[in-house]
């Protein structure tokens, strides 16, 4: 940020610094030395009798895919919630087909594999010391792996499990920083997983890493050979490189910004650094909270079958004095935050080892049901204070919600949730999950003491609480509105992928909802831009089907054709209009950077803050003297601007700092331009441009966190009122008033 908290949008914690896989890191360190990019930039910090729930019953309609305008996510169709499963690195290190097998056999015994942990899956240390064979194909080692792969592979399939498989998107460099490499034979790999009728394949950067490889587009070309093997398998990417690593790298090298390239790529993405050393270890609960608050920064990226992979469970390891590297207490903590993030749920302890107790736990269904809840909605903090946080998951369903009160502190302590905070209204349903208890109904919040290191893990039931009222449509992308008069008109992407226009003048008749198609395929991608002129003529500008832009206009009483404005668009476009039949349209290009056009002139680049590409779409507004301002978000989530004089002249890239999960909106409100846009935490925040400067970051108290997903639409209303449009988490169009 650029000052300090509440300046702007609060969205991160400090990290607890810390070093994993050492001896890789270091061997690395020696190959990195040279490289001449910067250091990625450090996190920013801040200040700041209910029904049972059960896996099994889920039945609420899965949520429409949220496009936002971006390329469509990657889907494998094995993952449409959260997959599990237990992986072999923290539990055995390099693994033995006999150990294998006998967790296999104990994920069936104890139930585990019934409450859906059901894929196992190994990590490195299944390949031979020469991990190629003389025909250049992957081979298992020969002592630890006699029976070979797939005869494995059966062994589990006989059983109800899936089997997952480890590589290394890099070159194999001899075993100095990975134990194999599949770059250069993508291909081959692929095809070979699949003949083996793998299911699942962790794809690592090890080495990668020490060729200075950019990990997006090397996963992609993994991913991509993957699509083409014959065989659907389930893709996890894995670039571990953070500054907790201490060497130098590029932010596209950095773990903490693959949200911006791995949701078109992958089922899964790891979000940070490695949780803990391969061998237990002292000191590691303030690493299980680093990696939940680097989970915690991107939730917008996760959706319905891609999802965010803060690395795997460790319940209860012990180390070498017989003492647990994590409490009972502190290890249920962990699950109840993965749950409640709607994290893959990956057990990295050898559950052989595991007491009753902890076995109970990991199946308890009320737990497993909120990570494996349909709307595959990140949960988010939105209440904290110097003892803990208060998280928030909208449930499928009408007014449910699923809250941890986090305790990060030494001693136990009262924690409150303020219903006000997860947009609950009226008497609420409490239900203690972690004890599949109800604990009665309560007006304004409930409070509860939670142990050290400790949660309480609550679901919600009462009255959605969230501003404005519901147009009664559903949308996948954020819609956007415009104002003639008392007439509000209202467009968005409906279910079918048609532009969707909704009309209320206040009269007896209701508003007013016509399908508009789309320019391309009939449909339109992401949030369509609008704007309104005298005599009730509206131009709308949208993304087609086909990533160009297109603009249709309504005039006399009726809508005319599609006009194909060109371009190659990789999100929505944004419109100014200095008048009637002169405006700027502003969208982000295939090169990430922002390109502009006009009504009689092309394509033309406006560049990008850094010359590095940005996030989402750019908003354009034309204030009351005729300058343009432009708005974008960068891959380090701030919010930069840029604006042109009335003689033409366009000023450098201006940071206005914050730490944002959507895109900015801008709306002119008499002579003062107005900036909003979303937070880590789903809230909203806003700055002021006036008299030629921008005030500071302040909060919109009228959004509690996890009510809106995306980015506003709005326009300016009467007597210097905002009217604002947005989609709900759950996919409906709402319509508020700022006073």
């Amino acid at each position: 940020m650029t000052s300090p908290p509440p300046a702007g949008p609060p969205a991160r914690r400090p990290r607890h610094r810390t070093f994993t896989r050492g001896a890789v890191a270091t061997a690395i360190a020696v190959v990195l030395a040279t490289a001449a990019g910067p250091t990625a930039t450090a996190a920013p910090a801040v200040d700041q009798k209910a029904p049972a729930l059960d896996q099994k019953t889920a039945v609420a309609p899965k949520s429409p895919t949220v496009d936002q305008g971006a390329p469509d996510y990657y889907d494998s169709g094995l993952a449409p919630t959260p997959y599990m499963g237990w992986n072999t690195y923290y539990g055995l290190g390099a693994p033995t087909e006999k150990e294998v097998r006998a967790v296999a056999d104990k994920l069936v015994s104890s139930g585990l594999r019934d409450s859906g942990y059901d894929i196992v899956w190994l990590d490195g240390g299944w390949q031979a010391d020469n991990p190629r064979d003389a025909r250049g194909r992957l081979a298992a080692h020969p002592d630890r792996f006699p029976s070979g792969i797939p005869a494995l592979v059966s062994y589990l399939h006989q059983r109800g499990l899936r089997a997952g498989i480890y590589t290394d998107a890099g070159t194999y460099d001899g075993g100095k920083s990975c134990g194999l490499g599949s770059r250069g034979h993508y291909t081959e790999d692929a095809r070979q997983f699949a003949d083996w009728k793998i299911d699942a394949i962790k794809v690592d950067f090890l080495c990668g890493i020490g060729e200075k490889l950019d990990p997006g587009p090397a996963f992609k070309e993994f991913g991509d050979a993957v699509a083409k093997s014959g065989r659907r398998m389930l893709l996890n990417l894995c670039n571990p490189l953070t500054d907790d690593w201490g060497l130098p790298h590029t932010p596209e090298q950095d773990a903490h910004n693959a949200y911006g390239y791995a949701p078109t790529i992958a089922d899964s993405w790891r979000t940070g650094t490695d949780i803990a050393w391969g061998t237990p270890s002292t000191g590691q609960w303030p690493n299980v909270l680093r990696t939940m608050d680097a989970n915690a920064w991107h939730p917008e990226a996760q959706g319905p079958g891609h999802y965010n992979d803060p690395d795997y469970l460790i319940p209860m390891r012990r180390m070498a004095d017989g003492s647990l590297e994590l409490t009972e207490e502190e290890s249920t903590t962990q699950l109840v935050m993965w749950a409640e993030m709607g994290s893959p749920l990956v057990i990295g302890s050898d559950p052989r080892t595991l007491s009753d107790a902890m076995l109970r736990t990991l199946r308890n269904p009320e737990i497993i049901a909120v990570d494996q809840d349909p709307l595959a909605v990140q949960g988010v903090r939105v209440a904290t204070d110097s003892v803990g946080d208060v998280y928030s998951k909208v449930l499928s369903g009408h007014g449910r919600r699923a809250v941890v009160l986090l305790n990060r502190s030494d001693r136990p302590a009262e924690r409150t949730v303020n219903f006000s905070d997860v947009a609950l209204g009226g008497p609420v349903a409490v239900r203690d999950l972690r004890a599949r208890a109800g604990r009665g109904t309560h007006t304004g919040s409930y409070t509860v003491e939670v142990p050290a290191h400790g949660t309480a893990f609550l679901a919600l039931t009462g009255a959605d609480a969230l501003p404005g009222a519901d147009l009664g449509g559903k949308t996948s992308a954020s819609p956007a509105v415009v104002r003639e008069g008392d007439t509000l008109t209202t467009f968005f992407r409906g279910q079918s992928g048609a532009l969707v226009q909704h009309t209320d003048d206040g009269g007896d008749g209701g508003p007013r909802t016509k399908d508009l198609g789309g320019p391309a395929h009939g449909k339109i991608l992401g949030q369509p831009s609008a704007h309104a002129s005298a005599g009730g003529r509206i131009d709308v500008f949208v993304r087609g089907a086909d990533s160009r832009a297109y603009r249709r206009v309504f005039a006399d009483g009726r809508w005319g054709g599609w006009q194909d404005l060109g371009g190659r668009l990789t999100d929505a476009p944004s419109v100014a209009f200095t008048d009637a039949t002169h405006w700027t349209l502003t969208a982000r290009g295939a090169d990430g950077r922002i390109a502009q056009r006009g009504p009689s002139s092309g394509w033309s680049s406006l560049g990008a803050p850094g010359d590095r590409p940005t996030y989402g779409r750019p908003s354009a507004v034309v204030d009351a003297r005729g300058r343009v301002h432009v708005a974008v978000r960068t891959s380090a989530d701030e919010v930069w601007t840029r604006s042109r004089d009335a003689s033409g002249q366009w000023s450098e890239w201006s940071s206005l700092g914050g730490t944002v999960s959507g895109s900015p909106t801008l709306v002119a409100v008499g002579d003062a331009v107005v900036l909003y846009a979303r937070a880590g935490d789903y809230t909203l925040w806003q700055r002021r441009y006036e008299t030629g400067g921008w005030q500071g970051w302040t909060k919109r108290q009228e959004f509690p966190g996890a009510a809106f997903d995306g980015a506003l639409g709005a326009v300016a209303g009467p007597d210097g009122a905002v009217d604002a449009v947005y989609r709900g988490v759950d996919g409906s169009v709402r319509r508020t008033q700022f006073k």
